[in-house]
């Protein structure tokens, strides 16, 4: 809950690319966890998710920063 003397958090974009990505990839290990059994492959796939969700993350806060051209 915020209160009106409550400063707005400003969160960056990537850091919402990383929350999804973290949502996604530890879903995607979870499920196949349960259905196939724990493995490295799997754990470098939820790491691989991971590491790209934050990049599109990343790559919105570039763009978003860009001038644009009328």
């Amino acid at each position: 809950m915020r209160f009106p003397y409550m400063p707005a958090a400003r969160v960056d974009p990537w850091v919402y690319g990383l929350i999804l990505g973290l949502c996604v990839g530890g879903g995607v290990v979870l499920v196949s966890a349960l259905r196939y059994g724990l493995s490295v492959p799997l754990l470098v796939l939820g790491l691989v998710l991971l590491v790209v969700f934050g990049g599109l993350g990343l790559m919105s806060a570039v763009v978003a920063r860009r001038t644009r051209v009328e």
